[in-house]
C-alpha cells in the first residue's frame, strides 16, 4: 500500500512528472464525491448557485488559485530568488517572499493540494459571509488573496504576444460555439452557459499555444501532464489543436443537453459553474505561466 501511494501519488508530484492513469482516476473520483457533498451541504442551507454573488466569489477564488500556482512555478524556476537580488524596495519584497517559503514547491502549492487549499478558503469565506450577512464578502476575500499574487508576477510578464494569441483563439473558438448554440441550437444563453464554453475554450487554446507554439519558439519544454489530454494532443498531426476543438465541442454539447433537461435552475447553474471552473482554472494557470515564462 505504501509503495502504491508513493509510486502513483507522491513521487509524480515530487518529481514533477505529472499525472498517471491511477492518480487521475483517484483524483477524479475524490473530486466527484467532494462536489456532491459540497452541493448537498450548500443546497440544504439554501445557497443560490445561480446568484451573481456566488459566481463572483467563485471567479475571485479561481483567479487566486490559478495565479498562486503560477507564482509557485516562478519560484520553482528560480525567478523569485533571482528577483531577491534586484535591490531596493522591490528586491526586498521578493527577498521576504523567497525567505518565507510560502510559494515553495510543495504538496500544498501544486495540484491537487492547491485546489484543496483554495476550496477550503472559498468555503470558509462563504460561511463567514453568510454569518455576517454579507453575500459579497467571499468575493472580496478572494480578490484580496489574488491581488498580491498578481503583483508578484507583473515584473516578469514578457510574452504578451503569445498571451494575446491564446486569448484571441479562445474568444474566437468559444464565440463561434456560442453563436451556433444560440442560432442553430435555439437555446437561451445565460452567463453560466457562456462561461462554461469560454472557460473550456481558454483551457484548450492555452494548452495548444503553450505546447505547440510557445514551446517551439522559446525552446522551453512544456508538456501536457494529464493522461487523457496528452493522448488527444499527440494522437493526430493536428497536435493540441485537436484538444482545443474537443474542449469547445464537449463544453458546447454539455451546455446544449443541460438546456434540454428539466431540472432546478440553481442545480443547473452549479453544474455549469463546475464546467467553467474546470476550464478557467487550468487555462488561467497555463496562460499566465506562459506570460511570465516560468
Amino acid at each position: 500500500m505504501g509503495d502504491i501511494l508513493s509510486d502513483y501519488f507522491l513521487r509524480p508530484i515530487a518529481e514533477r512528472t505529472g499525472y498517471n492513469s491511477v492518480n487521475t482516476l483517484a483524483y477524479a473520483a475524490i473530486a466527484l464525491v467532494a462536489l456532491y457533498f459540497i452541493w448537498n451541504f450548500m443546497k440544504k442551507r439554501k445557497f443560490d448557485f445561480g446568484s451573481s454573488e456566488f459566481l463572483y466569489a467563485i471567479g475571485a477564488f479561481v483567479l487566486f488559485g490559478s495565479t498562486c500556482r503560477v507564482v509557485t512555478d516562478l519560484s520553482d524556476a528560480g525567478g523569485i530568488a533571482a528577483a531577491a537580488d534586484w535591490g531596493g524596495v522591490l528586491g526586498g519584497v521578493y527577498s521576504a517572499v523567497h525567505s518565507s517559503g510560502i510559494f515553495a514547491y510543495s504538496y500544498l502549492t501544486v495540484t491537487p493540494g492547491i485546489y484543496i487549499v483554495t476550496a477550503i478558503l472559498f468555503l470558509s469565506s462563504l460561511a463567514l459571509g453568510r454569518l455576517l450577512g454579507n453575500d459579497r464578502l467571499a468575493m472580496w476575500i478572494g480578490l484580496a488573496l489574488w491581488l498580491p499574487c498578481l503583483l508578484l508576477l507583473l515584473p516578469f510578464m514578457a510574452n504578451a504576444m503569445f498571451f494575446l494569441l491564446a486569448a484571441a483563439l479562445a474568444a474566437i473558438g468559444g464565440g463561434a460555439a456560442l453563436y451556433l448554440l444560440q442560432h442553430f441550437g435555439k437555446i437561451r444563453l445565460g452567463l453560466q452557459e457562456r462561461l462554461a464554453v469560454l472557460g473550456q475554450a481558454l483551457d484548450g487554446a492555452a494548452t495548444f499555444v503553450v505546447i505547440d507554439v510557445f514551446s517551439a519558439v522559446s525552446g522551453k519544454g512544456y508538456f501536457e501532464q494529464h493522461v487523457l489530454s496528452a493522448g488527444i494532443g499527440t494522437a493526430t498531426p493536428l497536435g493540441f489543436g485537436l484538444f482545443f476543438l474537443v474542449k469547445i465541442a464537449l463544453s458546447a454539447a454539455i451546455v446544449y443537453f443541460l438546456s434540454k433537461e428539466k431540472m432546478d435552475g440553481s442545480d443547473k447553474a452549479f453544474l455549469l459553474t463546475v464546467v467553467a471552473i474546470m476550464g478557467f482554472a487550468p487555462g488561467i494557470r497555463d496562460i499566465l505561466r506562459m506570460l511570465v515564462g516560468a
